[in-house]
């Protein structure tokens, strides 16, 4: 092992889901090793964003987003998990995927990061607001949660949906997937047209009933928001965070399930979860990647990175009973919306595009400036000139909608 000379940088973001489990670790791993390991964390905008390359010449491990494996193939800043970890633990990795977490960090026939933490849009609610409003059954279609956000919106308990642009994109190809099904955006075709305008529509109507904070929230500021006051009574979509059903991360414990269907019978969800990279300008890879390893790990992931607040990518951590008992059994309850997980575009261009998109259709929903018809014209062109290789089949790579089942 390297000697206490060597200290290692890793960047993460800026969310106790995120921090909190890699200082426990990492405290650890200094102890056992005498390596010392720091980790800075950059906003979940930053994350969703930022460019890679300014996080590979810094850092030895850097937290990642799937629509990066493109880039991540391609400009030489990775070093292949391949290259890194043995045959018998990428195998492991890849039978206990979480839907298609592990699919989504593949690319060229090469993996390019560990599926460290498994998310996906899903649904969240108060319980104790729900109750007392004696509301019954919880919605399981978009059609139901457009006549409860109705019947709410002028009640002290709204409905709430996180729309900001990034979200309202994602928002956007979840319900799409849930009116179409798995041809919603296949690679090589345009989004499917009718489809599309019905989403939007329907969305664009839905916001109205909307609590306000939506339309410039993420789904850190809506769960804190309900989280934390009396506002907000049930979200039908947005990314899971399973600290806030953990009793005592915030004031109120919010009770996770899965997304909404709609007539396809498909859950429309889009994939989230982060990935850990090895950057390959580090001049520690020995030891970082021997910590990747570690934080990987079945019994890290089911161990002290759960009971630390993360959000475990290895299947054996969402089938634990222990881990379900701390967080109100999020991973049992939101696993058939993860196996169904709609997967973004990853190839180069999707980094450009995805900011672009974003703006285009929270216009949409929010201002009149823009039509559905008109949206969806201009959502085309931006995947023309943005998305050139989305149409050619990436070598090793799996399509838009694969998962694995376990």
């Amino acid at each position: 092992m390297p000697g206490a000379t060597i200290a290692l940088r890793g960047m993460a973001w800026d969310h106790p889901r995120a921090r909190d489990p890699l200082a426990a670790i990492s405290t650890a791993w200094t102890a056992a090793t005498g390596v010392p390991v720091s980790w800075d964390a950059r906003p979940l905008k930053d994350f969703e964003d930022q460019p890679l390359e300014e996080l590979a010449t810094n850092y030895d491990l850097v937290l990642i987003d799937y629509p990066f494996m493109g880039v991540a193939a391609a400009s030489g800043l990775i070093v292949p998990v391949n290259d890194w970890v043995d045959a018998a633990y990428l195998a492991d990795q890849a039978a206990h995927s979480v839907g298609p977490s592990f699919a989504s960090y593949t690319w060229a026939g090469k993996q390019w990061a560990l599926a460290i933490d498994a998310a996906c849009q899903v649904s969240a609610v108060r319980e104790d607001l729900w109750r007392a409003a004696g509301r019954g059954e919880l919605p399981r279609s978009w059609n139901q949660v457009a006549m409860l956000a109705a019947d709410c919106r002028h009640a002290p308990g709204r409905i709430a949906i996180p729309l900001n642009p990034n979200h309202a994109y994602c928002a956007f190809l979840s319900v799409g997937v849930a009116i179409a099904g798995a041809g919603f955006w296949r690679q090589g075709a345009p989004v499917d047209q009718s489809a599309g305008a019905e989403a939007l529509v329907f969305l664009r109507r839905l916001a109205r009933d909307l609590h306000p904070a939506s339309t410039s929230s993420d789904p850190i500021g809506i769960s804190d928001l309900m989280a934390g006051t009396d506002e907000v009574l049930y979200v039908p979509l947005m990314f899971g965070y399973s600290n806030y059903a953990r009793p005592g991360f915030r004031a109120k414990a919010l009770r996770f399930g899965n997304a909404p269907r709609d007539r396809s019978g498909a859950i429309g969800s889009v994939l989230g979860g982060v990935g850990m990279a090895l950057s390959s300008r580090s001049g520690n890879r020995d030891a970082a990647a021997a910590l990747a390893r570690e934080i990987g790990s079945a019994a890290v992931q089911c161990g002290i990175y759960a009971r630390a607040g993360g959000q475990p990518g290895h299947g054996a951590a969402w089938e634990s009973a222990e881990v379900n008992a701390l967080t109100g059994g999020f991973f049992r309850s939101t696993r058939a919306t993860m196996n169904q997980a709609f997967m973004r575009p990853r190839v180069t261009g999707h980094r450009a595009f995805q900011p672009l998109a974003g703006e285009l259709i929270h216009a949409c929903l929010w201002t009149d400036r823009l039509s559905a018809h008109d949206c969806l014209a201009e959502f085309g062109r931006l995947v023309d000139s943005l998305l050139p290789d989305w149409g050619r089949a990436q070598p090793g790579a799996p399509g838009l909608m694969q998962s694995q089942r376990n």
